[in-house]
């Protein structure tokens, strides 16, 4: 019985701290940065970086690992994420360093993917259905897949509006870019190139996809 009763402490314990941890207060760098950046003080946002660009990498991972969190709360979440571009993009405008923003959009994004598999070809060509459904709304599936180099994708809108996929170069590979694919219709890209690329649907910005090229 006490042993009953030591692991039920010990499992709300390790609820506590992790609800804590999400719940947590920001750091002062973080909390400065937030109130010049929602007042729109530009030059404020800036000072907040430029003075403490040497702490803003670690400052960005903890917002992200905080925000990662499985019980973090979804606001919490969505906010943390909002600050931590915001941050990054101003940290790229003081410091030209661009690998922190990439660091973080690409944590961010790939935190909306489903884990990634590798599918079979349909005569020769791999299969992403763009749909909406009671249980999702505008969504790729599979969303993150991993085919050979020289492999064709074929974008297939089964859904009731259209769709236009465009790529995000600044975390991956460009070069997806397709016209506007109406409902019944499909699209194709052959990936020539190795490499990672991530990609939205340029109308319904909330459409993720992942495309990993291996040689």
């Amino acid at each position: 019985m006490r042993l009953k009763r030591m692991v039920l402490f010990l499992v709300l314990t390790g609820l506590f701290f992790s609800s804590a941890a999400a719940r947590a207060a920001d750091s002062e760098i973080v909390h400065k940065f937030k109130n010049a950046y929602y007042s729109k003080n530009t030059a404020a946002a800036h000072d907040v970086i430029s003075v403490n660009r040497v702490f803003v990498p670690q400052e960005l991972k903890a917002l992200l690992d905080i925000a990662l969190i499985p019980k973090t709360p979804a606001g919490l979440r969505e906010s943390n994420f909002f600050i931590a571009v915001a941050m990054a993009e101003e940290y790229r405008r003081v410091t030209g360093d661009i690998a922190i923003l990439r660091m973080v959009k690409s944590r961010i994004f790939n935190s909306r993917l489903m884990q990634p598999v590798r599918p079979r070809p349909s005569g020769g060509v791999y299969m992403v259905d763009a749909i909406s459904t009671d249980a999702v709304i505008n969504a790729f599936v599979p969303d993150n897949i991993i085919v050979k180099k020289g492999s064709v994708v074929r974008w297939v809108n089964k859904d009731a509006t259209e769709h236009l996929l465009a790529s995000m170069p600044v975390i991956g590979i460009g070069g997806i870019f397709s016209p506007p694919i109406e409902p019944g219709k499909s699209w194709d890209y052959k990936f020539d190139n190795p490499g990672v690329y991530y990609y939205i649907c340029f109308i319904h910005k909330v459409m993720y996809g992942k495309v990993t090229v291996e040689e």
